[in-house]
C-alpha cells in the first residue's frame, strides 16, 4: 500500500528541523547552521530533505565527524519512529575565517573560489535564499546576504556557464570513448551528464536556477516555456532520454519501490498545488533515480532505464549540436 503524505507534514517537517538544530547547533565547534534548500527558501514540499550548511568554528574534521554521528542517529530515529526524513548534512561546510573572507569580498573572489572548489560552486546554488537557524548571530547573516547577492552576479553566472559547457563536453567526450571500448551503459551516463550539464548552460543564461533533483525535468520544462525555449529544453530531454511519452513506456518496468516512489511524489505535489502532470511526474522520478542507480546501486540497474541508449550516435550528434548553438 502506498504510503500519502501526512496532512501535518508541514508541522512534522517543522519539529524535526527543530530537533536537529538544537542537536546539531550545539556540538562544539559548530559556530552556527545556514537552512538551505526549498525548506529554507520557504517552498517546502512534503518530499523536500532539511538541508544545513553548518560555519565551523575549529577543526573541520573533528566537528564533521561528530556531525555526521548525529545526522544518523537523528534520520535512524525518524525513520524508527514513523516517518522518514532526509537530512543534508556536511558535503557543504565553511570556517569562520572563510566566511570572513566571502562576505569582505565580492564577485571576483567568488568566482576564483567556485572554480578553485566545489564546495563554493554548489553552496551558491544550494544556499541561494537560505536562512540562519538557531543561535545564529549576524555573521551568518552576512553570509546569506553575500550568497544571494553573488549567486546571479554577472560575473558568477558567466564563471558558472563557463563550469558546465566545460563539463557538458567532457561527458561528451567520455561518452565516444566509452561506446568506442564497447562500454555501452557507461556511454549512456555520460550523454545523460552532458544532457544535464547543458540543461544548466541555458538556465544560467536565463538567469535560473534548478532545485530538487526529483522534480528538476519538469521545472526546467516550466522555464523554457517562460523563456520562449520549449523546443530546446524538449530537444534536450529527447537527447537525455527524458521526454515523458518515452519514459512512460519504461515505467511498468520500474520496480517496485520506485513506483511507491512515483505514487508517493505525486500525492505530495498535488498537495502543494504543483501544476504537473501524471506523466511528468513519472518521468521525473524514473530519470532521476536512474542516475541514483547507475552512481550508487548499479545492482539496481535494468530495462526501466533505458540503458543503453539504441540512439546514442544521434543523440550525441544532437548534443553537440546543441553546445554549438548555446556557445
Amino acid at each position: 500500500m502506498t504510503v500519502h503524505p501526512s496532512p501535518r507534514w508541514r508541522e512534522l517537517q517543522q519539529q524535526r528541523l527543530k530537533e536537529a538544530v538544537q542537536i546539531l547547533g550545539e556540538i562544539p565547534g559548530v559556530h552556527g547552521l545556514l537552512l538551505g534548500g526549498s525548506i529554507g527558501r520557504g517552498e517546502p514540499w512534503p518530499m523536500s530533505d532539511i538541508d544545513l550548511l553548518p560555519v565551523y568554528s575549529s577543526d573541520p574534521s573533528t566537528v564533521s565527524a561528530e556531525i555526521q554521528r548525529h545526522r544518523v542517529e537523528l534520520v535512524d530515529w525518524w525513520s524508527d519512529s514513523g516517518r522518514p526524513q532526509s537530512l543534508d548534512i556536511g558535503r557543504l561546510a565553511f570556517t569562520v575565517d572563510e566566511v570572513v573572507q566571502a562576505v569582505t569580498s565580492g564577485p571576483a573572489w567568488a568566482v576564483e573560489q567556485l572554480l578553485a572548489d566545489s564546495r563554493w560552486f554548489h553552496a551558491l546554488d544550494k544556499a541561494y535564499r537560505a536562512r540562519p537557524v538557531g543561535a545564529a548571530d549576524a555573521l551568518l547573516a552576512e553570509f546569506r546576504d553575500w550568497i544571494d547577492a553573488m549567486r546571479f552576479d554577472p560575473a558568477v553566472v558567466a564563471a558558472r556557464i563557463g563550469w558546465w559547457r566545460r563539463a557538458a563536453a567532457a561527458a561528451g567526450r567520455r561518452a565516444r570513448e566509452d561506446q568506442a571500448a564497447g562500454q555501452l551503459a557507461e556511454a549512456t551516463y555520460q550523454l545523460r551528464e552532458a544532457a544535464r550539464a547543458l540543461r544548466h548552460v541555458a538556465l544560467e543564461g536565463w538567469g535560473e536556477r534548478l532545485g530538487s533533483m526529483g522534480r528538476e525535468w519538469t521545472r526546467f520544462e516550466r522555464m523554457a516555456d517562460a523563456h520562449g525555449e520549449r523546443p530546446l529544453a524538449d530537444r534536450i530531454a529527447k537527447a537525455a532520454g527524458a521526454l515523458p511519452a518515452d519514459v512512460m513506456l519504461r515505467e511498468p518496468l520500474a520496480p517496485l519501490w520506485l513506483q511507491e516512489r512515483i505514487a508517493l511524489c505525486w500525492t505530495a505535489r498535488q498537495a502543494v498545488g504543483e501544476q504537473v502532470t501524471a506523466a511528468q511526474n513519472a518521468r521525473d522520478q524514473i530519470v532521476a533515480f536512474a542516475i541514483h542507480v547507475h552512481r550508487r546501486r548499479p545492482d539496481l540497474d535494468g530495462p526501466w532505464t533505458g540503458s543503453p541508449d539504441l540512439g546514442l550516435d544521434e543523440h550525441l550528434a544532437e548534443l553537440e549540436l546543441i553546445a554549438a548553438e548555446l556557445a
